[in-house]
């Protein structure tokens, strides 16, 4: 007897915020500049690894890395939180500049239709 899967109801779940496409991208971290430096030799080395096979790969080199070897990613990564605060900071401030747009005139045509 075989049983059949039954669809999972759907939630109704909030809706995802949409980001904004000029907002800052977050700051790598280290073990990201790592990949980044070390994905194209794992893939070189084992090119039939699949994405999760890469990056379990990955994950066993960064462990094995000594902390000289992963100072060089951390710097990267302070340098790259510096950008990223100095951008946020920055996109805020000229996001608080801008006037919110909002209509509140639109919300009063209805009492309008007595008059």
């Amino acid at each position: 007897m075989v049983k059949s899967k039954a669809a999972k109801p759907v939630k109704a779940g909030k809706r995802k915020r949409t980001k904004d496409p000029n907002a800052p991208k977050r700051a790598l971290s280290a073990f990201f500049w790592f990949c980044n430096d070390e994905r194209p030799k794992v893939r070189d080395v084992n090119p039939k690894y699949t994405v999760g096979e890469v990056a379990k790969e990955l994950g066993k080199k960064w462990n094995a890395c000594t902390a000289p070897q992963k100072a060089k990613y951390e710097a990267l990564a302070a340098k790259d939180k510096a950008r990223y605060e100095k951008e946020s900071t920055a996109y805020k401030s000229k996001k608080a500049k801008a006037p919110a747009h909002h209509d509140d005139d639109d919300d009063d045509d209805e009492d309008d239709d007595d008059e």
